[in-house]
């Protein structure tokens, strides 16, 4: 089908879900010219629609630095338990170059992984680094080939990681666009965005510091030292071989950004800064068109879109679609934050029976059964809704595709499946049946007629 090429093709395409938007706020301050920057390498990412807006040298491999440190805690988020307690070995504390930024641990001090984590995001703290990866990865080379695995995942295929915190090493190499992919993976998580958000953090006592420490986040965009309306966190980095790098996560009228400098000398805020206003810029001008057109025309009322609330289901409500499933061809856009406080769910363990409902699972959500089995790559419904999950059990969102070739769309913020109901996505207008299928040629029942791709001919 041509709903792919739809999808990514043109210029860069913002996701709008049947809701009127107003002109952006902050247009007026945004680049229209290609800024010229310093930094020798750098990327600024799309991370709703999965393009690159920008790239200087964006497939060259430099030195990251610690900016490393950003796969490192995906990787803990995604496979540790927060509430676990590290206990630091003499190899973690002792393997760092002299003068390495550190918080002071020292072999056969503990604390929780959840403290750690701050610890290496905020105060980029090497030998918390190497605790972490020994935790997680049993060793810091076993961890290394974790964080390499996880690259090629996200599709990072010129990175190569050999430790856990960016420390300098000749084989230790990543692009601007792979950093942004990894960036943007990190940033749906919600447990890792809070913590590459946070300003300043509490850190523990250890043997050499008796008492707790405030430590601060390095990045000047997120504690405010450096002006950025939008900015939601970040990671810096800085060796002499590296230069300065920087990573940096904004996001404005519902468009989230990745931008990644690379090798710079001083310059990397200022860069950001330009990159930021001129990704910012070409993303507004297609939300101002297509809220343009949506004026102009609208198949459908302006209908606010209710947050559904998620609840334990009684198994007689529970229903389940068996469908053959693929995942989506076109790239899925990045999850905005889902409104834990009005999903109820729990967590278990080794030990401890699992109750039917819904369970988060490493910041994605999964559903518990009736029978006490996990909802995989089946179409589950719930208290009269129908939730997609994929073959690892997790809830899916945005566009999938069964293999049939219908398509289905699952709201970004809910999960739930768009049905009988009207979808505006890239400024084009699909209709979905009561099954959740987007319907094509053929007439919807307001009225209003579909083409071969799905899209409403105005």
């Amino acid at each position: 089908m041509k709903l792919k090429k739809i999808i990514s093709g043109g210029l860069v395409l913002v996701l709008s879900i049947s809701v009127i938007s107003f002109a952006p706020e902050y247009m007026a301050v945004y680049a229209d010219t290609k800024p010229d920057i310093s930094a020798q390498g750098a990327a600024v990412y799309n991370a709703d629609t999965g393009e690159f807006l920008y790239e200087k040298n964006g497939d060259k491999q430099f030195y990251p630095a610690s900016i490393t440190k950003i796969m490192t805690g995906l990787l803990t988020v995604e496979q540790a338990n927060l509430d676990d307690t590290i206990t630091f070995s003499r190899s973690a504390t002792t393997n760092l170059e002299s003068g390495s930024t550190s918080l002071g641990v020292v072999a056969g001090d503990t604390m929780s992984v959840r403290d750690a984590l701050y610890g290496m995001m905020l105060a980029s703290a090497n030998e918390v680094s190497n605790g972490l990866a020994e935790h997680v990865g049993g060793s810091v080379a076993g961890f290394a080939n974790m964080m390499n695995n996880r690259a090629k995942e996200l599709g990072a295929t010129h990175t190569n990681f050999v430790n856990p915190n960016g420390l300098n090493n000749q084989n230790h190499v990543t692009t601007a666009k792979d950093m942004a992919l990894i960036a943007a993976a990190a940033f749906r998580n919600p447990t890792f965005r809070a913590v590459a958000g946070a300003s300043s953090y509490s850190f523990p006592a250890t043997k050499s510091k008796p008492t707790p420490k405030l430590i601060k986040m390095h990045h000047k965009m997120v504690t405010g030292e450096i002006s950025y309306a939008g900015v939601i966190g970040g990671k810096t980095g800085y060796t002499k071989s590296a230069g300065n790098t920087l990573v940096t996560a904004a996001e404005r009228n519902g468009v989230r950004l990745i931008v990644v400098v690379l090798k710079c000398n001083g310059t990397h805020y200022t860069d950001t800064r330009k990159l930021l206003d001129y990704g910012f810029s070409i993303a507004s001008k297609d939300t101002g068109r297509a809220v343009a057109k949506k004026q102009e025309a609208a198949p459908v009322k302006k209908q606010e879109v209710a947050v559904t609330k998620k609840q334990e289901a009684a198994p007689k409500t529970e229903t389940a679609q068996n469908v053959e499933m693929v995942d989506s061809a076109m790239v899925e856009t990045g999850p905005k934050e889902i409104r834990t406080s009005s999903m109820k769910a729990q967590n278990y363990g080794p030990g401890m029976e699992p109750d039917i409902g819904w369970k988060e699972n490493n910041g994605d959500w999964a559903y518990v059964k009736s029978d006490n089995s996990s909802a995989r790559a089946e179409v589950l419904t719930i208290n009269g809704k129908k939730y997609w999950f994929d073959s690892d059990g997790n809830m899916a969102r945005g566009w999938r595709q069964d293999t049939s070739g219908s398509w289905y769309f699952m709201e970004e913020d809910t999960g739930t499946m768009n049905a009988s109901a009207w979808l505006k996505y890239n400024g084009l207008w699909y209709y979905f049946g009561s099954d959740g299928k987007m319907l094509t040629n053929t007439t919807t029942p307001d009225g209003y007629v579909l083409n071969g791709d799905g899209v409403w001919v105005s």
